[in-house]
């Protein structure tokens, strides 16, 4: 029942703060604020770790569940940033794939939907391939349902390719809750038709930074926002 919060700066795990205990609650408001000592050209190499214990009868710090950012992804500089972040279980191991980095904005007056596959990186091709030509699909989803479809240029041999291409989906403001993405890299076969390296879900119905993400451009109207997400095998 009671809790504590921990937050790191990442890669050299220096802890930067400890919250007070919060005792018997279960929906805990800190109401904290830690600041950090921090050059400018060190956003681009840092992530904060936020690591959640919860303390037992005999006052054991038990992990519970953490959660990352990195800082490159957010714009400090010119806004702060607001956002629910989902706690992973530390206790459950993930199979990535590599990571992609995606742009997302909605403009409510044209009721667009804007999708820039940025990148991805550190690929690990499907079924022990030495090479492959990765592409990009991303999908809209209603309802877990696959309403539209888009697809980025093919990108030759590349484990790390770049791609900055934008999907524009037509999405009416009062169906975007129903709304998901589901962004899959792939790897192009001689017929047109390959193999998936990986996938990531984004929306109301994902987990994770999928959510966050979603939920930040909610909040953030009209202005892009990207983040880095971990590639699952499909």
């Amino acid at each position: 029942e009671s809790c504590f919060m921990r937050i790191s700066l990442l890669p050299a795990e220096q802890i930067v703060g400890i919250s007070r205990i919060q005792r018997s609650s279960y929906s805990v408001a800190f109401d904290e604020r830690f600041s950090v000592p921090l050059d400018p050209a060190a956003l681009e190499e840092n992530s904060l770790r936020f690591s959640v214990f919860g303390v037992d009868e005999d006052e054991r710090s038990v992990s519970t569940g953490v959660a990352e950012l990195k800082l490159s992804d957010l714009e400090l500089a010119s806004r702060p940033f607001n956002a629910w972040l989902y706690l992973q279980d530390t206790n459950k191991a993930v199979d990535t794939v590599g990571e992609i980095l995606l742009s997302l904005s909605y403009l409510p007056t044209a009721e667009r939907l804007t999708v820039v596959v940025v990148k991805a990186k550190n690929l690990v091709w499907s079924n022990g391939k030495v090479t492959a030509d990765p592409f990009v699909k991303v999908y809209l989803l209603q309802d877990g349902r696959k309403i539209s479809k888009k697809k980025t240029a093919v990108k030759r041999g590349d484990t790390n390719p770049v791609f900055n291409e934008a999907m524009i989906f037509s999405v009416p403001a009062i169906v975007l809750q129903e709304l998901s993405l589901r962004v899959t890299v792939a790897e192009s076969g001689e017929d047109g038709r390959g193999d998936n390296t990986g996938h990531v879900l984004i929306g109301p119905a994902a987990s994770g930074m999928g959510t966050t993400h979603w939920n930040q451009m909610l909040a953030t109207l009209r202005k892009p926002v990207s983040m880095w997400h971990p590639l699952r095998r499909n």
